[in-house]
This record gives C-alpha cells, structure tokens and sequence, in this order.
C-alpha cells in the first residue's frame, strides 16, 4: 500500500490508497492476521497495522452495525448473514467485523473528529459482534464509485477472531448489479471468508437488501 497522508491526495489516486490493500497481487493477507497489541498512538497512520481498525470501537456492541443515520444522503442499504466456523455449519459467535465505505459521492468523507486510521477510513465506518447464532447486519447506504474511475462501488470489511484469536481482511462487499464489478475481482482467494459479491435487491420501501454468509476459520 502506497502511504498517502494527504487525505485530498488520497482523492486523486483512489485506486493505489485503500483499495490497493485488497487487489494488489503482491499483498499477503497472513503477513497482517497476528493479534498484535497496538497503542492508539502507532494507528495514527493510513498504512497501520489491522488491529488498529478495533482500537477507536465502542465497549459494547450488538450484532447490528449502525453506520450511518437516515439524515445521511444516499439511498439505504442493509445486509446481513452468517459467520460460520470452517465446517460451513457451525455459528461462530462474538466475531468482531469492522467495516468502512465512501459516501454516495464515492468520497472517505471526514467530519473532523476522526483519530486514528479513521481519519483515513472517514465517519462512515462501524463495528458490531455476531450474536450466538452468528449473525450480523450492517445497516448503510450504497457506497459510490471513487470519482472518474471504474473501480466498483463496494465497502472494506476486516474481521477479529474471538478470544484473542487472528485479525484479518475479507474480500470487499462488491454488488451484482455494479457494471464495474467482476467475478475475479470479488473472490480473491487468498481472503478468508469467500466471495464478497452480494446479490442486492430493492424493497418496497426503497431499502436495498443484501445476504452474505462468511466461512472462517476459528
């Protein structure tokens, strides 16, 4: 991952800032999986080590990730499903999943009071704890685009193993329906927990609705 510590540089090369992280043919997912101790102070980075993302998360979370209010410009996005230990049939409860996205404008949009890597990530990010059924919802909207680029619209996702188990990427939630998506794109395989493409479908009352099931090892 190329550093950038200019958020407004970051803006103008998306491609090689937070989305190099996943589609870079020479990243090793393992090299940064080690539940290692980190101070808030070594986070204050865009390239910190993982474990920086669930430094700055609340004491107590539900299974419901809450990332932004209906006053958020954007039109509404909630997905949901299950963390499976590797048997594919067993819940894996209390895993930590953090996850990030641009805004409808396909910006990291700040607020000012962001510390850590979320000054890098932006406000729209979030954390929730799968209840013992191993369930999860993210409650959003659909992220955008980065602006002038093809790259598919999609939210980064990392998830902490219980009982200071292995931290870790996923592949990004990528959308079926986004003309710049792919197949190979959404299913690196070197990323713990399968395909990210979510098949997303709009309710009634304009929400749109997604299921993605995780399979990781515990």
């Amino acid at each position: 991952m190329i550093p950038i510590k200019n958020f407004s540089a970051a803006l103008l090369l998306p491609a090689l800032f937070l989305f190099s992280c996943k589609t870079d043919p020479s990243a090793n997912p393992e090299s940064k999986s080690a539940s290692l101790q980190v101070r808030p102070g070594d986070c204050d980075d865009p390239d910190a080590n993982i474990n920086c993302y669930f430094v700055n998360m609340p004491a107590t979370l539900s299974h419901i990730m809450s990332i932004c209010g209906e006053e958020e410009p954007g039109e509404r996005l909630h997905l949901k499903g299950t963390v499976y230990k590797a048997d594919g049939k067993t819940p894996l409860p209390d895993v930590l999943l953090y996850a990030y996205h641009t805004n409808n404008k396909g910006i990291y949009a700040q607020k000012g009071k962001e510390t850590g890597v979320q000054k890098w990530h932006g406000y729209l990010h979030g954390w929730c704890r799968t209840d013992q059924n191993g369930r999860y919802e993210i409650q959003t909207i659909r992220p955008a685009s980065y602006p002038k680029s093809t790259a598919p619209a999609h939210i980064h996702a990392a998830v902490k193993i219980p009982g200071g188990g292995k931290v870790f990427y996923i592949n990004d939630f990528v959308f079926k329906d986004d003309p710049y998506v792919s197949e190979r794109e959404s299913s690196d395989p070197r990323f713990p927990g399968g395909p990210g493409m979510v098949d997303v479908v709009k309710s009634e009352k304009g929400v749109w609705t997604g299921v993605r099931n995780l399979i990781l090892s515990d």
